[in-house]
């Protein structure tokens, strides 16, 4: 490691597997967001699952550091394939080894996984789309967490 960030979080902020978001109401979406604004970081994650109850694809959004840009893009792609139990269980502590983040950034891994786990919630739940506008339309939920 050169700097304060491994190679692996340089290289998933330079090419940011996974980025962006689906259209509000696309059908088969469940979103999940952890942190905020007011805090400095927050992510969103959404979830397209398919008939067989596994994550088929993934799109982040974040706001924050390059270590909360490379845990979104590495939670994103570890997720696809998962069940949503899977998907419930990716832990923090994973994500920050995987990525060989500084003991500073950890959180960082958290809010990516705190925001897998609450889009697996909204799935689970019966979302039948993706709400990113921040209201939710009707039927649909957002999962926030703090």
């Amino acid at each position: 490691m050169t700097g304060a960030y491994s190679d692996a979080v340089r290289e998933r902020c330079r090419e940011p597997r996974r980025a962006g978001a689906w259209p509000d109401g696309d059908r088969g979406v469940a979103t999940g967001s952890a942190g905020s604004l007011e805090a400095g970081a927050w992510t969103r994650l959404q979830v397209r699952v398919g008939a067989d109850g596994r994550v088929v694809d993934t799109r982040f959004k974040v706001f924050g550091c390059s270590a909360a840009i490379a845990s979104a893009s590495y939670v994103a792609d570890a997720l696809i394939g998962a069940t949503l139990a899977e998907a419930k269980a990716v832990a923090a502590g994973d994500v920050a080894a995987a990525l060989d983040l500084p003991d500073g950034k950890h959180a960082m891994a958290a809010l990516a996984t705190e925001a897998a786990r609450a889009a697996a919630e909204a799935w689970a739940a019966g979302v039948p789309g993706a709400a990113l506008a921040g209201e939710p339309g009707p039927g649909i939920k957002e999962v926030v967490t703090s």
